[in-house]
């Protein structure tokens, strides 16, 4: 009797974490945003609250994603009206400066908004609170202890922020044009939704190697995305270089690569994004959006 039941408990200990295994429900937004996103942060909210109802009503999902950039503009929100007549980031700015003297470069723009812009990615948490759902809500322009970067955040169901991580290879337009730190070359933890452990790169970073041995053993590797070059022949191929090369070699079996779309002034952002897995022979894309040129929504299950 007693070799009964160290035999059930043994079987117990072994089997139970499989038995309670959960599945994870992603929805992926490949958002298309336009200078009208941005005209006020009423608006902006509003337009992002529109698109977590809509997948919460179609797929209730645990997590949703939004790209790159997608929380960077909003920052600009009080400025839109040196826009009429320009549409030259640098002659809106040159026509700006003219009249605030305390801002005399891009960066110090993005600095004085940084204590507004806190709050404004707190209501994400508010968004996450509503709906009982984990978000990441892109990147946005993060000053902190003097560094200005390009962080990904994300809220939890319960409105707190739970995770956040530093874009670390930059653009030449991050650190030329706006002046961007890049983030610790750390190890990020990534984080882990019902018991599945996500890992995230920010567009240029899926580029490195470096993150193969760093994420191995995670369930998702997801890579956020502000393409800014048309999407043609040759941006097809260096998306190719980034995730799909990474999870050829790493120990991770599926990855989403999330793209934004649309214009702002004479910025543009063009990409396809896709749910993709190892199979024996290859990266295999599961899932794609149907156009690199307009909005949609993935929906995925991650066994």
């Amino acid at each position: 009797m007693i070799m009964k039941k160290i035999a059930v408990l043994l079987v117990l200990v072994l089997f139970t974490p499989f038995l309670y295994t959960k599945s994870v429900k992603v929805a992926a937004v490949q958002l298309e945003v336009s200078v009208g996103t941005y005209l006020s942060d009423e608006i902006f909210i509003a337009e992002m609250e529109e698109r977590v109802a809509r997948a919460v009503r179609e797929f209730a999902p645990d997590l949703i994603v939004f790209p790159e950039y997608t929380s960077v503009f909003p920052a600009v929100t009080p400025y839109l009206s040196y826009t009429e007549g320009r549409n030259s980031v640098e002659d809106i700015f040159m026509a700006i400066r003219e009249d605030h003297s305390d801002i005399g470069s891009i960066r110090d723009l993005f600095v004085g908004q940084s204590e507004r812009m806190e709050s404004l990615m707190a209501r994400w948490g508010t968004l996450a609170r509503k709906y009982n759902v984990m978000i990441l809500g892109g990147t946005y322009f993060a000053y902190e202890e003097g560094k200005l970067t390009n962080r990904l955040f994300v809220y939890g169901p319960g409105g707190d922020r739970n995770y956040s991580q530093d874009k670390f290879f930059l653009t030449d337009f991050e650190t030329d044009v706006v002046g961007l730190s890049s983030g610790s070359p750390e190890k990020p933890g990534g984080l882990y939704v019902i018991d599945k452990h996500i890992v995230f790169t920010i567009c240029r970073d899926t580029f490195l190697e470096r993150w193969e041995k760093l994420y191995d053993g995670a369930d998702l590797w997801i890579d956020i995305k502000a393409n800014g070059e048309t999407y043609g022949e040759e941006q097809v191929s260096l998306f190719s270089r980034a995730l799909p090369a990474r999870l050829s070699d790493a120990d991770v079996d599926y990855g989403l690569t999330l793209c934004l779309n649309g214009r702002f002034l004479e910025l543009f952002w063009e990409g396809e994004s896709s749910f993709m897995g190892k199979t024996e022979e290859s990266v295999h894309t599961f899932l794609r959006t149907s156009s690199p040129r307009k909005e949609d929504i993935l929906y995925f299950v991650l066994d």
